[in-house]
């Protein structure tokens, strides 16, 4: 049993340890929360060629009487040798 659950430590942290290493190029610049912000600010983005990635962290059950509420969170992100341009994108448009 503390072989399985050191083997599940170990692979958790070299998971974190992976995602980390791939994610330090990555600057975060927006956290849009609803659809309507979201398409705002990748739009400003897309139209000056900034390229960016996106991830959802609090994914959570919605729920029954809470389904339209537009709440999620998108956080926008871009490489750091381009972060003055996406925020030369974002304030023109604004």
């Amino acid at each position: 049993m503390f072989i399985g659950l050191g083997i599940l430590v170990l692979v958790f942290l070299l998971l974190l340890i992976v995602q980390n290493f791939l994610n330090r190029k990555w600057k975060l610049i927006y956290s849009a929360h609803g659809t309507k912000k979201y398409f705002e600010v990748i739009g400003n983005l897309q139209t000056e060629g900034v390229k960016f990635k996106v991830e959802t962290p609090n994914r959570g059950f919605n729920h029954r009487i809470d389904r339209f509420l537009d709440d999620t969170q998108y956080d926008i992100y871009v490489k750091k040798e381009v972060e003055h341009l996406a925020f030369k994108a974002m304030q023109k448009r604004n």
